[in-house]
Parts: C-alpha cells; structure tokens; sequence
C-alpha cells in the first residue's frame, strides 16, 4: 500500500522541480503565455520570463534539457537511419560496380591490330543502347596498351554510337582500366560447335531381346 503513495507523491515532487528548474511565473498561481512556454520546457527568455538555472540540481537550459529528454527516450530511433545507410551503401556501390562491367567493352571486342570494335562489340553497344534503363546507358571502353590504341577504340566506340543514335543526345563514353570477364566470340563459337557435334542423338538405343524362341 505504502508504494502507491509513494508513486504520486514522487511525481508531485518532480513535477515542482521541473516547475523550479525551468520556469519563473510573474506572478504566483497566474503565469503568463510566455512564461507557460518558458516552462514547458521551450527556451523562451524575455523581459518578463525568465528561465531559473540551478534548481533541483539541473543546471540546464529547458531547450537543452527536452533536447536530452527526446533523444534519449527516443534511442535508437535517431540513429537507425546511420545503420541503415552504412549497409546499403555497400549494396549501391556492388550495383555501380555490376552495371560498370555490363557496360564495359572489354578488350576482346576490339580487332587488336585496328581498334576498331568487332562485330560482337557493336552488337554489345546495341544491347546496352536498348535493352538498359536510361540512366544505365553509359559506356565503358577498356584502355589499350598504349595511348594511340586507347584513342583508337574511343573514336571507333564514338563512331558506332552515333551511327545508331543519329538523333537525340548521345551517351556518355568513359575510359576504364578493368576488364569485364568474358572470352572471345570465336572461342564461344568454337565450344558451342564442340558441344554440338558431339551431342549424341535423341534417340534410345534398340532392345535386344535374347531367347525369344526358347519355351519355358
């Protein structure tokens, strides 16, 4: 019983040290507007309200004070937003990076002794030209061995854009130092045919039926 005295005897008794902490009435028992918002805790100072320091061992300003309050009764709710943000930032920069190699044109698209783009490259352009969402449309020309080959490839690259987008603003063509993974179109080509020829036929194999002839 003594405890369910106790509880509202202990608010009470916050409640006026609130009160003493973080307002000042002008006069007793009939505060003003400013005052009331001095003491519900706003930081309001002027001529005729002033907030006490000090009191009940506070020592705080009341905007300082709520500040406190809020932040810590609301823990961890203002700071979820940091965790979420420091892992799917690592997921943005993964997507960046998988869209970077699709629109890379790696060093097998090009003919080594011209620079020019094969025909696997241009069709690899048309891919990346139609099939990807337009803010995923910028290309990636893997840098030569020198720089006359690197320039080589851009110009050839510029050339076969332009030619498929004869109107309208072009894509943005960027120089990169990674490679997509991949291998040749004459080496696919040659696996697929391996593949092919050896493929057995789609047929089963005839029954054998031994003793067909004998009685039991």
């Amino acid at each position: 019983m003594n405890r369910f005295v106790l509880v509202p005897m202990c608010m009470m008794a916050m409640t006026y040290c609130h009160v003493e902490a973080f307002g000042q009435y002008n006069q007793p028992g009939q505060p003003s507007a400013s005052c009331q918002t001095c003491d519900q805790g706003m930081g309001y100072h002027s001529g005729h309200c002033q907030c006490a320091q000090g009191h009940c061992g506070h020592g705080q300003q009341p905007s300082a004070f709520w500040t406190s309050y809020y932040r810590n009764a609301r823990w961890p709710t203002p700071f979820r937003a940091q965790d979420v943000n420091a892992v799917t930032s690592y997921f943005d920069v993964q997507r960046e990076n998988g869209w970077r190699l699709h629109n890379t044109v790696g060093h097998v698209l090009f003919d080594p002794a011209t620079g020019q783009l094969t025909d696997a490259g241009k069709n690899h352009i048309v891919s990346i030209l139609n099939d990807n969402p337009v803010d995923r449309r910028a290309i990636f020309v893997l840098q030569g061995e020198n720089a006359k080959q690197t320039a080589q490839r851009v110009e050839s690259t510029q050339l076969a854009v332009s030619q498929m987008l004869p109107v309208g603003d072009l894509p943005p063509i960027y120089v990169t130092d990674r490679d997509a993974p991949g291998s040749s179109g004459a080496y696919q080509t040659a696996v697929m045919r391996a593949m092919v020829s050896s493929m057995p036929k789609p047929r089963l194999p005839e029954v054998q039926l031994s003793g067909a002839g004998s009685s039991p």
